[in-house]
């Protein structure tokens, strides 16, 4: 009975852990890139909150990588205006989304719907594929969602779409 306990408790403080961990990196990256979110205090920390209580904290870090990877390594930026983390504020601090919620903006509540949370983010029609093969280079596992690619992550299904631009 006792063993059962002590693995829970360590399984309660390795979840404590890792949260206080992803918000004290959200924190840190929000100073270090210098983003003003005046007035919008509480709903970081309600995001925060959202994000630790349904365990999506390691989902948003591996995302956060991959679209800094794939901007790095093969050069390519994601269709800003088409992700569906827009509006909310920890994506844009940790590099997901390009554009800064405000008040008209920002949309609460995203990381509180029903578990695996769907997502889509985009890329430019020449360049998807390519996006999708670097994810399954680094270990990702992508799947197949209505013929378009999916990507797995725990807890999070993000379809990857493509955008034809005239």
């Amino acid at each position: 009975m006792s063993k059962n306990k002590e693995q829970k408790r360590k399984a309660q403080l390795a979840t404590r852990t890792k949260n206080e961990s992803f918000r004290f990196q959200v924190e840190y990256m929000r100073k270090q890139k210098g983003i003003d979110i005046m007035g919008m205090e509480q709903n970081l920390s309600a995001e925060l909150d959202a994000i630790c209580q349904n365990c999506l904290t390691d989902a948003l870090l591996d995302l956060a990588k991959i679209v800094e990877g794939i901007h790095k390594e093969l050069g390519f930026e994601q269709e800003a205006d088409k992700c569906s983390l827009n509006g909310t504020l920890v994506p844009f601090i940790l590099g997901i989304t390009t554009t800064q919620p405000d008040n008209t903006t920002y949309y609460p509540n995203i990381f509180m719907e029903q578990l695996p949370l769907q997502m889509t983010i985009a890329y430019d029609n020449e360049i998807r594929n390519q996006a999708v093969n670097w994810m399954k280079a680094n270990g990702y596992e992508i799947s197949s969602y209505l013929g378009q690619p999916l990507l797995k992550l725990k807890n999070v299904r993000i379809v990857i779409r493509r955008v034809l631009k005239t």
